[in-house]
């Protein structure tokens, strides 16, 4: 409610100008105004509010003496440069003077006309230091020019090429006129305060309040989903970010190619990404996105294919002190169930005595590999294990059972047996083997020679007389279980 008695002082001529000053400060903007239009005002204050209320100060019965007494003061140069009533000519001529103040409150006039705002973004009058000169210098003339009604496209275009980001663009970003080019240019950038600019642009199309839908603060999608504009496209976008259920597979398909890498990987990890999309963000470009495609259930094949090239690309292209999280991702990729000979096939090119283990092991390795892979040349310790594993894998074909013997049988190593154990009870061990390890001298080899399945019923009737009990009663268990 207006304070009339503090209203009444700010009319009347007779108050004083102590008085005037602590009004001019008031928080209702009647009583402000009041001052503004107050003979007894000081030129002090008229200037403070001038800004505020420009039709008040140039209204006031003491402006016209002022004019009369000095109207080259930059006080009545700027009240008339602020006020709609100065005529066109007199803003013409204001325009031409080298003050920053005076050349921006002529900017922001809304009776400035188009040809005097072009003039002043063309050849403004010089008003700064040329050793210093800089961009912002412009900042508050050029604003100015941005936020007048009288502005047009071209000028904004214009301004967006001259202007600073911080004020001018933002300003531009806000502007009703701004063409479609530059709002478009303006939401691809990553910037807080620019998409905010454009939130608040009442014009802003939905096409781009799409593109803003998909920001990470919720201060941006706030403003997008209370725009006059806004498409229901923008509304399931906002959704999606915020995890809220419902989206669509085609909306997952149009943002599998968005430029944002978190979106890409929201839309890697969701639950009902279908294969076709998960096959193009395995290849993405950012590393984390290709991790997340991989690792989402409805990854197919060909999915994990690509994951593997990615894989060894990337474990080549970086130092050997940053492979480490290539080699164990591969490492767990082998171990799926759902890999392809072709996922193996890639992994084995990393050259890694992890990965080249962890496929020596797997169930889904063909023969074809395993019997390759009794070949791989590994100087570490660790290397028997990896014959160990080979030995082990059901799939090892009897070929490649005989190399390991040879090279198990040579190794010194306190797990020489161990892999021994694995050749002579493998159901794809050939048959002299078999019989060498029926005569072998140990009698733990002889025992498991004796489960052996696929162990022919000569070798068998000759172990049930061997001369350990033991032996003698597990080749007659297994007699009698063939009869």
């Amino acid at each position: 409610m207006l304070d009339d008695n503090d209203f009444a002082l700010a009319s009347a001529v007779d108050t004083s100008v102590v008085v005037l000053e602590q009004l001019s400060l008031h928080p209702q903007p009647e009583v402000r105004e009041a001052v503004a239009k107050n003979p007894n005002a000081p030129t002090e204050v008229l200037l403070k509010l001038g800004k505020e209320f420009p039709d008040a100060i140039t209204a006031n019965p003491i402006f016209n003496l002022l004019l009369l007494e000095n109207p080259e003061s930059h006080f009545v140069r700027l009240s008339l440069a602020r006020s709609t009533t100065t005529s066109e000519t007199a803003i013409a001529q204001l325009s031409k003077i080298e003050d920053k103040e005076i050349l921006s409150a002529v900017a922001g006039n809304p009776k400035t006309p188009l040809h005097i705002l072009e003039q002043l973004v063309e050849k403004p009058p010089r008003f700064w230091d040329d050793e210093n000169a800089d961009e912002s210098d412009f900042d508050e003339l050029f604003t100015a020019i941005v936020q007048n009604p009288n502005t047009s496209e071209s000028l904004l275009l214009q301004l967006a090429e001259r202007g600073s980001f911080y004020v001018v663009k933002i300003a531009i970003a806000q502007n009703p006129k701004a063409p479609l080019s530059l709002l478009n240019q303006f939401a691809d950038w990553r910037n807080f305060r620019m998409h905010k600019a454009i939130a608040r642009n009442p014009q802003a199309p939905s096409a781009i309040l799409e593109k803003l839908a998909g920001e990470n603060e919720k201060e941006i999608r706030d403003l997008v989903k209370n725009h006059p504009n806004v498409s229901e496209t923008a509304i399931a976008i906002i959704n999606f970010i915020e995890g809220k259920p419902g989206t669509s597979i085609d909306l997952l398909e149009q943002l599998a190619s968005d430029q944002r890498i978190y979106i890409r990987l929201l839309v890697a990890a969701h639950p009902l990404t279908p294969a076709k999309v998960l096959e193009k963000l395995v290849q993405d470009t950012d590393e984390d996105v290709p991790f997340k495609a991989a690792s989402n259930p409805n990854a197919t094949s060909t999915v994990l294919e690509f994951f593997a090239d990615f894989l060894v690309k990337q474990h080549q292209r970086v130092s050997p002190s940053n492979q480490a999280m290539y080699k164990r991702s591969a490492v767990q990729l082998v171990r799926r169930s759902d890999i392809t000979l072709k996922v193996l096939e890639n992994l084995l090119q990393m050259n890694e005595y992890d990965v080249v283990n962890a496929i020596a092991s797997s169930l889904k390795t063909p023969p074809t590999i395993l019997l390759a892979l009794t070949d791989y040349q590994n100087q570490s310790s660790s290397h028997i294990h990896f014959l160990i594993n080979l030995a082990k894998n059901p799939n090892t074909p009897s070929d490649a059972l005989e190399k390991l013997y040879l090279k198990i049988n040579q190794t010194q190593h306190p797990n020489t047996i161990d892999g021994l154990h694995d050749i002579a009870s493998h159901p794809n061990t050939p048959v002299h083997l078999l019989e060498q390890f029926a005569v072998h001298s140990r009698t733990d080899l002889r025992a498991k020679v004796a489960k052996n399945v696929n162990i022919p019923i000569s070798i068998l009737e000759r172990l049930s007389n061997d001369s350990d009990s033991r032996v003698s009663s597990i080749a007659k268990q297994a007699l009698k279980a063939r009869a």
